[in-house]
């Protein structure tokens, strides 16, 4: 009995696959609207992001699972790569990215905010594409952004105005709005408000109100994120863009 377990060490050792490591841990509260009530106000969960690494054709690793205020567990983990541009693939089957998922991930992007400038106001034009499913769906995205430097130019309140076209068999439009806090140190936006459709799998008709605030990086220091907001985030709803 004893020689059979040292062989099943050894097999799991040899064979089996350890966990990557995440070089950042991201966690976000969050709440969407209409289509999930929130918690007495505040948040209706939260997102878990792991940073992996870089993929070999050069795209950013990134885990993300959602734990909702009314669930024991977390929902299962997704993994996509996001693109300096914004653009993100994920290629695996169902479930997709969700909402909430696929507002964060491009803005999590290299080069998103380069177009902001901590001396000033700017504006930019961010183009990319939301693939899933190995291309099954495919989303092109056109945002125009405009920002205004705040607090020394540590951060940059940015606001968005966008446009989704799917380009694949459905072909439909729909449009976006949102509101951004950007940290420059840290590369991270801190604050979301963004509505737009769910995820390119879902009805293009119904619109949804995406709200995220950072509550915890690996790579901060303790109390900087105290900088930016409470510890206790208060989301509100929002009308659709028309």
């Amino acid at each position: 009995m004893k020689t059979l377990g040292m062989l099943l060490v050894a097999l799991l050792t040899f064979t089996g696959e350890a966990p990557i490591a995440p070089v950042r841990h991201l966690e976000y509260a969050f709440a969407i609207y209409p289509t999930a009530k929130s918690n007495g106000g505040d948040y209706n969960g939260t997102l878990s992001v792991d940073i992996l690494g870089t993929a070999p054709d050069g795209g950013m690793l990134v885990q993300a699972s959602e734990w909702w205020y009314y669930t024991l567990r977390p929902r299962q983990t997704r993994e996509c790569e996001v693109y300096a541009s914004g653009t993100v693939r994920c290629d695996d089957v169902p479930p997709y990215p969700s909402e909430v998922e696929v507002a964060l991930f491009p803005l999590l992007a290299r080069d998103f905010f380069n177009g902001s400038s901590p001396n000033g106001a700017s504006s930019w034009q961010q183009k990319f594409e939301l693939s899933f499913a190995k291309g099954l769906y495919v989303t092109a995205v056109s945002m125009d952004l405009s920002a205004t430097p705040q607090s020394g130019g540590q951060v940059v309140a940015v606001t968005s105005k966008g446009v989704f076209q799917q380009v694949d068999r459905r072909d439909r439009k729909t449009f976006e709005e949102g509101q951004f806090v950007y940290d420059r140190a840290a590369s991270l936006p801190v604050v979301v408000h963004e509505v737009r459709s769910p995820t390119p799998t879902g009805s293009i008709y119904s619109q949804t109100a995406i709200n995220l605030q950072l509550i915890k990086d690996s790579a901060m220091p303790p109390g900087a994120l105290e900088l930016h907001h409470s510890r206790n985030p208060q989301f509100q709803t929002t009308t659709p863009p028309r």
